[in-house]
């Protein structure tokens, strides 16, 4: 059933998405610091098909905390086609946190 392929798709997707994250939060502040169109996407493949992660730091907080989101892009097919996401917040000393 077409549902049970588009289920699957969003697990496979959200779980690569949690990689990439996991990954992705452990570069340097100064390195996360760019806005998205300095910031190299990131290509991985899902099913045989690629998958394009965007990575924007999407707000500086008053604290200088940077809010990082992480977008999939993909041709898989999901339900009503959204794509995961993964945000999360880094601070100058390296930390993070959600």
């Amino acid at each position: 059933m077409f549902l049970d392929r588009y289920r699957l798709h969003w697990r496979l997707l959200r779980a690569e998405t949690n990689r990439v994250g996991a990954e992705v939060e452990q570069w340097s502040y100064e390195q996360l610091d760019q806005d998205a169109e300095n910031q190299p996407p990131l290509e991985r493949q899902v099913e045989a098909v690629p998958v394009i992660f965007q990575i924007d730091r999407c707000d500086r907080l008053p604290n200088q905390d940077l809010c990082i989101c992480i977008d999939a892009k993909s041709k898989l097919p999901t339900g009503f086609g959204i794509k995961p996401s993964y945000r999360f917040f880094k601070r100058r000393d390296g930390s993070v946190y959600y």
